[in-house]
């Protein structure tokens, strides 16, 4: 998907055009953009489908229309890849070849690399669901590759924009859930891909390399809001057996430890992300931020 990003898309689009898979098709989804992407773009890939949104609907929303448009072809997997990330030449090859030895696989989460540290993990490729926390906070990240994460491991949730998967489980989970509209939308959709009966699981040896979270930014104050928000709805729909001693420790501990580093640092937009996305979950507030203040 691309939004505003031409820059990135084109270097994303470059490696995809390497890839050695000869039966590669790729469909861009312009998600809305205001700038000339889609014209850029089209001129210099003019065999890349391009999908175009009038507004902009969010990963969530953007990934449901791509998901669309696959069910009407005949081709047996997809991955999504995020517009600021590079792939290897062998990754398809690699990702066609693990999936087709499991038995019952449906998902592989692809290991994504910094792009300015290519040996240092962003995140191994997928993670176990930690209740109390209400996260997934064993994906890797900052760790240096020396063969740790050479195997196939077996996970709940795989990052969405890196995710590589067949056509039975678009078929069976054939949407994502628009509220989330960005972040933990992927794993809302991997925790009903294992309800589904198919198994998730990290790849041993495809790679992509990720200039992280171009489309907000680590530090924006749209990120603390979605990622505030929509872990209270994620946690709600899918840690029911320990929300309340989640939600107190949340409320009581996480998030007024959060506020006070974020206004100590005087980040004091982010703060107000944090508090507005609470107020919002409590609101049962979704889809995408209305609070202009944030922007």
């Amino acid at each position: 998907m691309n939004w505003n990003q031409k820059d990135d898309t084109i270097r994303c689009l470059e490696s995809l055009k390497s890839v050695l898979w000869p039966a590669l098709k790729i469909v861009l989804l312009d998600n809305g953009s205001v700038d000339d992407s889609v014209q850029v773009i089209s001129k210099r890939f003019p065999d890349v489908v391009i999908l175009k949104n009038e507004k902009n609907r969010g990963c969530a929303g953007g990934r449901n229309d791509l998901l669309r448009y696959f069910l009407q072809t005949e081709l047996k997997y997809i991955m999504f890849l995020d517009n600021d990330a590079i792939v290897e030449k062998d990754t398809i090859k690699i990702l066609t070849e693990e999936i087709s030895k499991v038995p019952g696989l449906g998902v592989i989460g692809i290991k994504a690399y910094y792009a300015d540290r290519p040996n240092m993990f962003w995140s191994k490729g997928g993670d176990r669901f930690d209740c109390i926390n209400g996260g997934f906070h064993d994906m890797g990240q900052g760790q240096i590759d020396e063969g740790q994460y050479e195997k196939m491991e077996e996970v709940d949730s795989v990052p969405g924009g890196f995710t590589f998967f067949t056509r039975a489980v678009a078929e069976r989970v054939s949407c994502l859930d628009e509220r989330y509209f960005i972040y933990f939308e992927d794993s809302d959709w991997c925790f009903r891909v294992k309800k589904a009966g198919f198994k998730l699981m990290t790849s041993k040896a495809a790679k992509v390399y990720h200039r992280v979270s171009a489309s907000l930014g680590m530090e924006s104050a749209l990120f603390y809001y979605y990622r505030t928000r929509n872990c209270l709805l994620f946690m709600k729909e899918h840690g029911k057996r320990c929300f309340i001693r989640f939600f107190l420790a949340y409320l009581l501990l996480k998030s007024p430890a959060l506020i006070y580093m974020l206004l100590r640092s005087r980040k004091y937009k982010q703060a107000c992300g944090v508090m507005l996305g609470f107020w919002d979950a409590l609101l049962g507030r979704w889809h995408e931020c209305k609070h202009k203040v944030l922007f």
